[in-house]
């Protein structure tokens, strides 16, 4: 994972873990939501990256 992408990890927990803690469970859905999204986009980066890896 790069700086850019640990940095945006870190703030997502950030921020679901304080709209927890301030009692806003709808936002902390979102940033759920927002989360998946996240490892989800890692998880085909790396991927595609794989593939590419194996067609070499």
């Amino acid at each position: 994972m790069s700086k850019f992408n640990l940095f945006l990890f870190i703030v997502i927990i950030a921020t679901i873990t304080w709209n927890m803690f301030r009692g806003n469970l709808l936002l902390a859905i979102i940033d759920v939501g927002f989360l998946c999204a996240f490892l989800l986009s890692l998880i085909l980066i790396e991927l595609v990256a794989l593939n590419k890896r194996k067609k070499r």
